[in-house]
């Protein structure tokens, strides 16, 4: 009886040693270009609570206090318009936008 428990506790332990080994060769660890892609792609610690305001959706849009449906759309027309900015300044330019509005933007939304 003890034989077949050692028996089953080797087994068992040499299909976990097979199973990491296999993990470890087929998923290497990440390599120095892969670290630099991941960490461009990361938004700056700043916007990491912010939405992107040239991906952002008319919903979205309509968080920032001041901001209806009628602005959010001409902010999307805007956008659409011109592409994507890379200031929310930009956004001035928007009929219905001024430096209030903007402060409240900027509360919610980043331009990259």
């Amino acid at each position: 009886m003890r034989k077949r428990i050692l028996l089953l506790l080797a087994g068992c332990l040499l299909c976990v040693f097979v199973t990491w080994l296999s993990i470890l060769l087929t998923n290497p660890p990440l390599t120095e270009p892969a670290v630099r892609i991941w960490t461009i792609t990361e938004p700056e610690a700043a916007y990491q609570d912010k939405i992107n305001i040239n991906t952002a959706t008319l919903d979205e849009l309509c968080y920032a206090e001041g901001v209806g449906t009628v602005t959010a759309q001409k902010i999307l027309d805007y956008l659409q318009a011109h592409g994507p900015i890379t200031q929310i300044e930009e956004l001035d330019a928007v009929d219905g936008i001024g430096e209030k509005r903007l402060e409240e933007l900027k509360k919610i939304f980043y331009a990259a």
